[in-house]
């Protein structure tokens, strides 16, 4: 790994997409690292907690994106939950993390609810899929999840495949240039969740479908090459070809 001074003082020790291991030394002096979960200091120097790629942020700033690796849920972060277990008051959903979500009767039924008089097993099952917000997590307590917002609610049709929930950035692309092709050239509804579950539905056909799932799955192993944006239009277009889905040119 190459150096290069930012400011007098500073020093960034990893390129641009370079792939970095834990304990790697990745910058010190005034240098701007996102630190946590991926990333410690230590007496001015900043280390990788992670194997993961460096990524600069600006002229004196890095963070480091991790190739592998759970989800860590954010407030605000749009995920999909399987609902585990229904309680009393609210059902326990898994959402790909060390922690379980937490959705509130009062999301699901939506109304002023009384679980002595109608109990929320009545209204949602274990297996269950919701769409669902983080409204409040912090680290005391389990996220708790909220249906408030545009499509939100209980998924009921279309199909849901996993990615490492770190590849759902790359396959939203910069200013969600990726998901536009996907979505332009499937004609699917594609729905990416921050912990790695993505919604497909109403594609025009199975082979539209399949070929939506093919796309997102070479994104999710093959997230860092160069030119990949064009690769996957490519993809898409000789695919539908392929298939008979459109006419191919001459």
């Amino acid at each position: 790994m190459s150096s290069s001074p930012v400011h007098q003082g500073s020093v960034i020790y990893v390129k641009h997409r370079d792939i970095v291991l834990p304990g790697d030394l990745i910058a010190s002096g005034s240098v701007s690292v996102e630190r946590y979960p991926y990333a410690y200091c230590v007496d001015g120097k900043c280390y990788s907690s992670v194997i993961g790629v460096a990524e600069e942020r600006g002229e004196n700033a890095i963070r480091i994106v991790p190739l592998e690796g759970f989800y860590n849920p954010q407030e605000e972060d749009i995920v999909i939950g399987v609902v585990e277990e229904v309680g009393i008051t609210s059902a326990i959903l898994d959402i790909r993390a060390p922690y379980k979500g937490i959705l509130p009767a009062s999301e699901i039924v939506g109304k002023q609810y009384n679980p002595a008089q109608d109990p929320l097993i009545n209204y949602v099952s274990p297996g269950d899929i919701y769409l669902a917000k983080i409204e409040r997590f912090d680290l005391t307590r389990d996220p708790l999840l909220s249906l408030k917002g545009k499509d939100l609610g209980r998924v009921v049709d279309g199909i849901i495949i996993e990615v490492v929930p770190t590849r759902v950035p790359r396959i939203i692309g910069k200013k969600r240039s990726m998901l536009e092709i996907l979505v332009k050239e499937t004609q699917c509804q594609i729905v990416p969740a921050a912990n790695g579950r993505i919604l497909i539905r109403g594609c025009p056909s199975g082979d539209h479908e399949a070929i939506a799932i093919n796309a997102i799955k070479i994104i999710e192993n093959t997230p860092y090459i160069q030119g990949l944006t064009e690769k996957i239009k490519e993809y898409l277009v000789v695919e539908k070809v392929r298939r008979g889905l459109v006419r191919g040119e001459g």
